[in-house]
């Protein structure tokens, strides 16, 4: 793939098309969303669009739509017929009204972060939350807030109908995607009942609850191992569309809804294999069929109006955007894109398409996406760990990827053990094992390229960011077939980042510690470069300027680049920029130091 000039992608280009699309849901016959774009400051706008009417930014400028509950925000914002609300930069809530800068919508300053807003029943609910605990609130249209349920754990998706609220619970010691409980209570006008256990426990994870058209309850469980749709009767829970692949990933955000219904009966969802998403419809009947199959990857976020769904999906070959699906039309009808997509790269058409390959290690098979050059073979390999670590390698264009496979690298994408889509056994296999299998399976892959004479011996390169940082510094640690590692945003020590990030994750590293522990420099074996924003508050970069003092004192090859006032997502276009010029400056300059057969 070439750029502007029939070169290789430049860094400022790639940069720049970082838009991002998020939170999709209809209200008032109209789809609402939320879209941050690098041309227009990067602020997160929330977005209205019509049959009637074109996409146009709801939010004045300057304005940034999003919050930190939970580290992470989520349920952003909430619409009636009259009236929108959202959450702004300080985890805040706020009324909007035309014309007018958004007003503040409690009265009384707290110090709460809010999130996960739900307008059903002319009543307006949201989650907020401090170290102490969460609570769900009601929030007055005269600015009062009155407090339906207390936990000093977790609370996230509430959803009113009828006069009953459901919602979700989990332990302070817990994460999302382990352990959750679904509760109903009665939200009185002058009080609101115990909580009453429908679903969950120890051993099984609840998400996204819905109350469907038909007035019961819906909600995506993995009590078979798989992530799927069931709903509650009153007297039983039954499953919908039972099937052996995850229906919902993992709850990083709140706000959710990988699932919706249609007005003929049908419910639309998604299922996602950890590389791949379809979406599919199933019938009254439970027949199932599958639509968009030009899509390969589509975002938690499903929404339908009349015949039409509506997702945030992209292609090989094409980034994120809102798109609009025909159920009724003959055949399988693509998913279009509601608004032109203005960032199309000089030479789309060249994109090479990435295969997925599996590796079979005798015990479990992993699978990983494998973007080729141009150019023949061997090529220089880059073996990418992707963060959270409990996430997964979406099937999508990812300019980022491009800028190194228009400049003659191969990469690897790894669904390594503890990632999503793959069954709630293989998302809990990284605990206790954390920096040992996730490191052995970029090694797998590694060595299978190998020995296929597929990529250069003396060019295999690791990279990865936040928990994959620290995925890729444990891999400079070990001997095996990598040549460097980058490490962005990285976390060194997880039982130093358990003490420093917010409640919400603390568990997370309790959960996938093991004797890995901290990266020390003493024990890194091969050149590493470090990335760090010094504006990070998930990943300290004081960590990573010790570990890069403690290498510069042993004398151990190594780069650092840290960028004033950058944040853990490196989310301005010019810290992007500067970290992509530093990673193939890096991996350049060891290849030209190190013969090559």
């Amino acid at each position: 793939m070439t750029g502007e000039d029939g070169g290789p992608l430049a860094a400022q280009w790639v940069a720049r098309k970082q838009v991002s699309h998020d939170e999709l849901l209809i209200s008032s016959g109209a789809l609402w969303w939320l879209q941050s774009d690098p041309d227009l400051g990067g602020a997160r706008r929330l977005m209205r669009a019509a049959p009637d009417n074109p996409a146009r930014a709801q939010t004045p400028p300057g304005v940034s739509v999003g919050g930190w509950l939970h580290a992470y925000g989520g349920g952003s914002f909430a619409v009636s017929a009259d009236a929108q609300w959202v959450i702004a930069g300080n985890s805040k809530v706020y009324r909007l009204r035309p014309g007018a800068e958004p007003e503040p919508a409690v009265a009384e300053s707290d110090g709460f972060q809010y999130g996960e807003l739900h307008h059903a029943e002319d009543a307006l609910l949201a989650v907020r939350g401090t170290d102490a605990g969460d609570q769900i609130v009601e929030i007055t249209p005269q600015g009062g807030v009155r407090v339906l349920v207390g936990s000093t754990g977790f609370l996230a998706s509430p959803q009113l109908h009828g006069g009953v609220l459901a919602y979700l619970e989990w332990d302070a010691d817990r994460m999302p995607w382990d352990s959750t409980r679904l509760l109903l209570s009665d939200a009185l006008p002058d009080r609101t009942s115990p909580g009453r256990l429908l679903a969950g426990g120890e051993q099984e994870a609840v998400v996204q609850p819905l109350w469907g058209p038909d007035g019961l309850l819906y909600f995506m469980s993995d009590r078979t191992g798989w992530w799927n749709l069931y709903r509650s009767t009153g007297g039983a829970i039954e499953p919908v569309a039972p099937m052996e692949a995850d229906c919902a990933p993992a709850p990083w955000e709140g706000g959710y809804r990988s699932y919706a219904f249609t007005d003929s009966g049908q419910i639309v969802l998604t299922v996602h294999d950890g590389i791949r998403t379809q979406l599919v419809t199933v019938d009254r009947d439970g027949r199932r069929t599958r639509h968009a199959t030009n899509l390969t990857s589509i975002k938690p976020y499903v929404a339908t109006l009349g015949n039409r769904a509506f997702v945030i999906g992209s292609t090989p070959t094409s980034r994120p955007s809102v798109r609009s699906v025909d159920l009724g039309g003959p055949g399988d009808q693509p998913a279009l894109p509601i608004i032109p997509d203005p960032h199309i790269a000089p030479a789309q058409p060249t994109t090479p398409i990435p295969t997925i390959r599996t590796v079979d290690t005798g015990e479990l098979s992993i699978r990983y996406l494998l973007h080729q050059p141009g150019g023949g073979l061997p090529a220089p390999l880059i073996v990418r760990a992707h963060p959270g670590p409990t996430d997964d390698v979406p099937l999508r264009l990812d300019w980022a990827v491009q800028f190194f496979v228009s400049r003659g690298f191969a990469v690897a994408e790894v669904a390594y053990r503890g990632s999503t889509g793959q069954g709630r056994a293989f998302r809990q296999a990284l605990h206790g094992h954390w920096g040992e299998y996730d490191v052995e399976d970029c090694t797998t892959v590694a060595h299978q390229l190998l020995v296929s004479g597929q990529v250069l011996p003396n060019a295999v390169f690791i990279t990865g960011a936040s928990a994959g940082g620290y995925t890729a510094l444990q891999a400079a640690c070990r001997q095996g077939p990598f040549t460097a590692a980058t490490a962005t945003s990285a976390i060194t020590d997880p039982a130093r980042w358990a003490k420093a990030v917010p409640r919400f994750q603390r568990p997370h590293a309790a959960i996938l510690a093991g004797p890995a522990g901290e990266v020390l420099a003493e024990a890194i074996r091969v050149p590493v470069l470090l990335i760090h924003g010094t504006a990070d508050e998930i990943a300290s970069a004081d960590d990573a300027r010790r570990l890069a003092h403690d290498l510069a004192a042993l004398g151990r090859p190594h780069e650092a680049l840290f960028l004033d006032s950058v944040d853990h997502y490196l989310s301005t276009p010019a810290a992007l920029e500067q970290a992509l010029l530093a990673e193939l400056d890096f991996y350049e300059g060891l290849m030209l130091r190190e013969p090559q057969p």
